[in-house]
């Protein structure tokens, strides 16, 4: 196991922001570089057109996720992330999806160093309430399980230790205000890390504040010293404020981050959660 701070393995990340003048999605922001114009990645068609996330893997090294931000069924913006995996990476994407018997199913995934995971999960099944799908199904928000490999929650905790499996994250795409579509679940290790941090805010009853729900930091990482962020004030509050996602690539405008950016992190992204057309949560990625 690394004694160090293991680099995220996300090699690139890329939004798309729907422009009202232009009547489409743009590019807006990404790392290393922003997308230019419309986008043009058959992934991110089937997203947004069929509302909800995909999965695919162009080659051996590689596996491409794909997210539409949906307010009421209407998608505002798009994400994509691009994963390098290299040779002993492990790592797993999800894509679970309600069943007729209203449960739900693994309907997309890639897998990497994960056998026992990859012949295991097309036989489970979670209901509503259970282990980190039917959880974050439940919850109508994004979910963190830091430790996943140890929590009651994580149905498959064992095979999790077997695996050195460590974080999980599992993010909600809502059809409408009360239908989910999927749930998108990332599963990495210490040693291969999907982000180096990862956070989910909420904001107060009167909007004017957001509060740290959930976070998970990779190992090493030391967490900054914020629990509450002012409406409209750094990436949170910005984010929050505008309803699109936000990214940033160093601390200027965000002076809290300070210590993100000090231990490695090349950007970070905040993306809003919504149900129906309600903002119920921001989503922040480190990577």
């Amino acid at each position: 196991m690394t004694t160090t701070i293991a680099p995220s393995v996300l090699s690139s990340v890329h939004v798309w922001i729907y422009n009202e003048n232009a009547g489409q999605l743009v590019g807006a922001c990404g790392y290393p570089e922003s997308p230019a114009g419309p986008p043009n990645h058959e992934l991110i068609h089937v997203s947004v057109s069929e509302r909800r996330s995909a999965i695919r893997c162009p080659d051996q090294n590689t596996i491409e996720i794909a997210l539409p931000i949906l307010i009421t069924n209407e998608v505002v913006a798009a994400v994509l992330f691009t994963v390098h995996t290299p040779e002993d990476c492990k790592i797993a994407l999800e894509r679970w999806s309600r069943t007729d018997r209203d449960e739900l199913g693994l309907a997309e995934s890639a897998y990497r160093g994960l056998a026992h995971f990859e012949t295991i999960s097309p036989y489970v099944k979670f209901p509503r309430g259970s282990g980190l799908p039917g959880e974050t199904w439940d919850d109508r928000k994004s979910r963190i399980i830091a430790r996943i490999d140890q929590a009651k929650a994580f149905m498959r905790a064992a095979g999790a230790r077997k695996e050195g499996l460590r974080y999980g994250l599992g993010v909600p795409i809502m059809a409408t205000e009360h239908e989910l579509e999927c749930v998108l679940v990332f599963l990495s290790t210490v040693d291969f890390p999907f982000q180096q941090a990862m956070e989910t805010w909420a904001p107060s009853q009167d909007q004017t504040e957001l509060r740290l729900v959930q976070s998970s930091y990779a190992v090493g990482i030391s967490p900054p010293q914020r629990s509450i962020v002012n409406y409209g004030e750094g990436i949170v509050g910005q984010c929050y404020a505008s309803r699109i996602p936000v990214m940033m690539h160093n601390a200027d405008d965000d002076h809290s981050l300070v210590p993100l950016f000090d231990q490695g992190a090349r950007f970070a992204l905040a993306m809003p959660i919504f149900n129906g057309d309600r903002l119920v949560q921001v989503l922040t990625l480190f990577g």
